[in-house]
């Protein structure tokens, strides 16, 4: 199965993808999909990537508006916020804000809960890098399966 990366063209710190062609587009929402996976007629998988000091401004100054960017993820199959940081710097209060360690991590717990969104830790830039690619690799791998599962069922019921 050919993979193509799209990244919304208003990312402004694009990742360095390596295992997968990328093409910058617009997407409805978030900064990464997977081509004919992404969109409003097939919406199953959709990341929101955040540097550490855009994720404390999207939970403080402004959550209205990234409330309802999550929002509209919520129509995705598959949908995560992957966060170019260590968890512990958010414990630490290593980011330029005077809000609490502790009420960013309880914004993180309600919107993982309250919207079903994978809260995913990707360390550095490079790294959220490479777990972009996983997470399309085992996107990927379950549409593989199910492709797999469905053409052996229509060969034991003699559909071809």
């Amino acid at each position: 199965m050919n993979v193509t990366i799209i990244q919304d063209s208003r990312e402004k710190n694009p990742l360095i993808l390596q295992a997968y062609p990328i093409e910058v587009t617009g997407l409805p929402v978030g900064d990464y999909g997977i081509k004919g996976f992404s969109d409003w007629e097939n919406p199953q998988f959709i990341v929101e990537r955040k540097s550490l000091n855009d994720l404390i401004g999207s939970l403080t100054r402004d959550r209205a508006r990234f409330e309802k960017e999550v929002l509209k993820m919520r129509q995705f199959q598959f949908r995560a916020l992957l966060i170019e940081a260590e968890e512990v710097q958010i414990e630490i209060g290593d980011y330029r804000s005077a809000a609490k360690p502790n009420a960013i991590l309880q914004s993180l717990a309600s919107f993982q809960v309250r919207h079903n969104i994978h809260i995913i830790f990707g360390g550095s830039h490079n790294s959220a890098a490479r777990v972009l690619e996983r997470l399309v690799r085992q996107f990927v791998r379950g549409i593989e399966k199910d492709m797999h599962r469905l053409s052996k069922a229509e060969k034991e019921a003699g559909v071809a």
